[in-house]
């Protein structure tokens, strides 16, 4: 379910201070804040339009349409765009991302190919987006198809993601240059040209246009929101991208020495707060993303 409010700037600080705790790290530029709930997740657009999604959506929506007094032009009817069927096991190139909302931890992109041996692969291990499966299970199907398919990975360590944010890379466009890569690299392993899907991060014109300076640029794309549902191959590379970040999460935990938690919340604040305290600010350039509230946070539990 989804609803959604169009509030103003005194009622959006009152949504955001209201769901603080529950705060965490958005990817896209048009958010203005994002929180997560067991059952609801409330995001906050920089247009003021608050989005309510999730079990609980229709009661927290009820809530504050309550407390805030809201008439009925307020109250804006999102229904649901109907999409066309896909072919869940075309032959395609997928590309997909993990990591963008980790404070720790390193972005990993991967292009994989969805070939006769990977559709087999796929329809033998039940093959689905990441997201819905647990590290431990990642992990396992990871093992299985790494050797067996054909794939591109990329990982973007946060020393050089703080690197890149100095420059002026927004998060979006790091994504684009190493979508783009893993594209490129991949089809340099392949005799022929098969359908590109990459799972929608930003509308076509701006993922083009993040990439403007670049000399080798692949434009043959399919962007699909959500493609990881709709397509194995997008799938298949979400499991890989995965798969690596959690390689390289546990890896680093091994050489910083202290236990990191994944994702942003409230327990990563409190371990950024002790890394502050122990090493100094300066620690965290290797191992988080310090573009990150998170720092911010860290800083306020320290006083």
């Amino acid at each position: 379910m989804k609803l959604v409010l169009e509030l103003n700037n005194a009622e959006i600080k009152r949504i955001i201070s209201f769901y603080q705790d529950y705060s965490v790290q958005s990817s896209s530029e048009h958010v203005l804040f994002m929180a997560k709930t067991e059952f609801v997740t409330v995001t906050v657009y920089n247009s003021n339009k608050v989005v309510f999604q999730g079990i609980d959506a229709k009661e927290e929506f009820n809530m504050w349409t309550l407390m805030l007094d809201k008439k009925q032009e307020d109250i804006i009817e999102e229904k649901p765009v109907a999409k066309p069927k896909s072919n869940f096991f075309e032959r395609s190139i997928g590309s997909d991302e993990v990591g963008t909302g980790d404070f720790f931890g390193p972005i990993t992109v991967c292009a994989a190919y969805l070939d006769d041996t990977a559709i087999k692969l796929a329809k033998e291990l039940g093959i689905k987006d990441s997201k819905k499966l647990t590290d431990q299970k990642i992990l396992e199907i990871g093992e299985r198809i790494k050797d067996k398919i054909a794939f591109s990975l990329l990982t973007l360590h946060n020393e050089k993601f703080n690197q890149l944010f100095r420059q002026g890379f927004n998060m979006n466009k790091m994504k684009a240059y190493l979508h783009n890569k893993a594209i490129i690299n991949l089809l340099g392993k392949l005799n022929h040209e098969p359908k590109v899907i990459v799972d929608q991060f930003a509308e076509a014109s701006l993922y083009f246009r993040y990439l403007k300076d670049e000399s080798n640029v692949y434009r043959n794309i399919t962007f699909e929101t959500k493609a990881e549902d709709r397509y194995a191959s997008v799938a298949l590379a979400s499991i890989i991208a995965r798969y690596a970040f959690l390689k390289h999460f546990d890896l680093l935990i091994e050489t910083c020495g202290y236990d990191l938690p994944k994702g942003a919340s409230a327990k990563v604040d409190e371990t950024a707060a002790l890394i502050i305290k122990e090493k100094g600010e300066s620690f965290l350039q290797n191992i988080a993303k310090v573009n990150f509230k998170t720092v911010e946070k860290a800083k306020e539990l320290l006083k």
